[in-house]
């Protein structure tokens, strides 16, 4: 991936309003791989006090999206599941680590962890994109 592809890949971050409404952060891009994160507040919490779990998936989504399009095209999920497995709260931020699983010329899919401060696995999840024809 280029420079000007990574700069693009961040513009849509920085200019994206949903993104920019939940705080969701671009911190690493290169080849099959972005990590992010979200900091944690209290207008994005659920009844019980923690991150709620849509905008979780937002973060493994964006991120794992993003992942997908460092192969220098744009994507657009198909499918995604997230396994929430601990409650995020407590923690600063949340961060979000996405790799390639498949990269193919239609299809690819993601793994993406989401974990807390400390390095605690928070929730995984597997994203499916359709790899579109315009090139980043």
């Amino acid at each position: 991936m280029t420079a000007e592809q990574k700069e693009i890949l961040s513009d849509l971050v920085r200019k994206n309003r949903y993104m920019q409404s939940i705080g969701i952060e671009l911190l690493e891009l290169k080849e099959g791989y972005a990590r992010g994160r979200l900091p944690f507040s209290e207008d994005i919490v659920n009844p019980y006090g923690s991150m709620h779990g849509g905008v979780l998936y937002s973060l493994a989504d964006t991120i794992a999206g993003l992942a997908a399009c460092t192969c220098g095209r744009y994507s657009s999920t198909i499918d995604g599941g997230l396994h929430y497995l601990r409650p995020a709260m407590g923690t600063a931020y949340v961060y979000c680590e996405a790799h390639v699983l498949r990269q193919g010329r239609q299809i690819a899919v993601y793994r993406a962890e989401l974990l807390d401060d400390r390095g605690v696995l928070l929730d995984t999840g597997e994203f499916t994109y359709f790899m579109l024809e315009e090139e980043v």
